[in-house]
């Protein structure tokens, strides 16, 4: 015969309490599974109409400074045919841009629900450099070589003791670099006022395109060559209209004071009679001095 072991009972009050703590649970996992799916769903909407003809590219706005047409940078940023805003990544199309030799400064904002916005500058040849197997290149103020041309160009100086051009979209050594956007003024590039004594004086290529950069337009038209020598010189070779024939060299020292400088050689260019004039001293811009000819 099977023994018959009692169960102890259980209380009423704790089986009940028990139950309801059970159902709480239930509820409260209910709850939590139902605010998921809510917020899945709306994410999935949200992801969805991100990738709708709704949410597409309508307005392409360009804001070029130089001589390139909004048309021709939209077409380049990829932005002439159809495109969801989604699948526009400004870093991409900057970079994109900025690879293009003449191009440089760009940037890319999205303006929802359809707008794209460009801003880019354009890249101005301001001196021509020689290149080892013969022919020139053209470069801007940060010295990036921004195209090829088989002589020199009337109204650009050449560029001397920099070396040879590289090939086009590469800088030339020494000068600002990728860093600098273009038509940026010297005075926020470089420290174009720094003493003779100081440790932020200019130098190389830089120091030269930066003097280009600094001269009037009426004097810049004057120079015909700018060279950096070994020791970090600066010299300039200008043919002023007042002069009937031959140059006039130019000695600037080193690049300190560079803005100055570029003031002196102004005010002597346009102002002071220079014919015989063989060569110009503006080591000490507020000191020049000159030297006729033999």
């Amino acid at each position: 015969m099977t023994d018959v072991i009692d169960q102890p009972r259980i209380d009423p009050r704790l089986l009940q309490r028990w139950v309801e703590v059970r159902r709480a649970e239930g509820r409260k996992r209910l709850r939590a599974l139902v605010v998921l799916a809510v917020v899945l769903a709306s994410g999935a909407m949200a992801l969805g109409a991100l990738y709708t003809p709704v949410l597409k590219v309508r307005h392409v706005r360009v804001s070029v400074s130089g001589a390139v047409s909004g048309p021709q940078v939209e077409a380049l940023a990829g932005l002439d045919h159809y495109k969801l805003m989604i699948d526009v990544h400004a870093a991409t199309i900057v970079k994109d841009l900025d690879a293009v030799p003449r191009l440089g400064g760009a940037r890319v904002d999205r303006e929802w629900p359809g707008t794209v916005a460009i801003r880019i500058s354009v890249r101005t040849p301001l001196a021509i450099v020689a290149r080892s197997a013969g022919g020139w290149g053209t470069v801007d103020a940060t010295g990036r070589v921004i195209g090829d041309v088989a002589a020199p160009v009337v109204g650009l100086p050449v560029l001397l003791g920099t070396g040879t051009a590289p090939a086009v979209g590469s800088w030339i050594g020494g000068s600002l670099g990728p860093s600098v956007i273009p038509g940026t003024v010297p005075e926020t590039a470089l420290d174009m006022d720094a003493a003779s004594d100081s440790a932020t004086i200019p130098k190389g290529a830089a120091a030269a395109l930066a003097l280009l950069q600094a001269l009037p337009a009426n004097v810049f038209a004057d120079v015909i060559s700018v060279t950096v020598s070994a020791s970090g010189g600066l010299s300039m070779a200008v043919l002023p209209a007042s002069v009937a024939s031959g140059s006039i060299a130019v000695d600037f020292g080193d690049g300190s004071q560079l803005a100055q400088k570029a003031a002196a050689l102004s005010t002597l260019v346009t102002q002071a009679d220079l014919s015989g004039v063989a060569s110009i001293d503006l080591t000490v811009p507020d000191r020049p001095a000159t030297l006729t000819a033999r």
